[in-house]
């Protein structure tokens, strides 16, 4: 960072508003990590249509999930479910696996 100039400091120390300033106090995020939302990937069968899939997701966000990345390899998708709530995703009609998201890493 560059340091002020004499002329620019004279200017704001001179300022009227100088000491009225307050910064804005930043925003809370609202990604699933900052709210600490759990996430889940969740697999659909093998045989489960492009419709069921998207009907699969759509009953995960009634169940209060916000979808993140949605696979192309697989027929399945992440989820964040809110702490502390319950889940019936594992018990749907097209879904062969429900398990949780985490850090996966090679030797």
């Amino acid at each position: 960072m560059r340091p002020l100039s004499t002329w620019t400091r004279r200017l704001c120390s001179s300022h009227p508003l100088k000491h009225t300033f307050r910064p804005r106090p930043s925003l809370p995020f609202t990604t699933a990590s900052a709210l600490k939302m759990p996430t889940y990937i969740i697999t659909c069968k093998e045989d489960a249509s492009p419709e069921q899939v998207e009907a699969t997701k759509q009953a995960a966000k009634d169940q209060g999930g916000q979808i993140g990345h949605e696979y192309k390899l697989i027929k399945g998708f992440s989820v964040s479910f809110p702490e502390g709530t319950v889940h019936a995703m594992d018990s749907h009609e097209h879904v062969k696996h429900v398990e949780a998201d985490q850090e996966v890493r090679t030797q």
